[in-house]
C-alpha cells in the first residue's frame, strides 16, 4: 500500500481546492459564453428568415423574368431555323 507523507497530503488537498476555485470562478463566464452564442444564433435566424423573405418577394418577378427571356430564346431559335430552312 502507498503511503503518503503529510506534505504530500496538504499538496494534493491544496491542488484540488485550487482545482474547485477555479471551476466555481468559472461559471460566470461559462453562463457569459453560452448566452452568447444564443445571441449569435437567434442573430443568424433572424438574417436568415430576412434572407428568405427578400428571396420569396422576388421570386415572382424573377420567374416572369425568366419566362421572358425563355420566349426570347424561342423566337430566336425559330428565326434560325426559318433562316435555314430557306436555303
Amino acid at each position: 500500500m502507498d503511503i503518503k507523507s503529510r506534505y504530500e497530503v496538504i499538496s494534493d488537498l491544496e491542488s484540488k481546492k485550487r482545482e474547485l476555485i477555479k471551476e466555481r470562478d468559472g461559471f460566470k463566464d461559462r453562463i457569459k459564453s453560452q448566452k452568447r452564442t444564443i445571441k449569435d444564433s437567434e442573430r443568424e435566424l433572424e438574417d436568415a428568415r430576412e434572407e428568405l423573405k427578400d428571396f420569396e418577394e422576388t421570386v415572382v418577378e424573377r420567374q416572369a423574368t425568366i419566362r421572358e427571356l425563355i420566349k426570347s430564346v424561342e423566337d430566336s431559335l425559330n428565326r434560325f431555323s426559318k433562316l435555314d430552312s430557306k436555303k
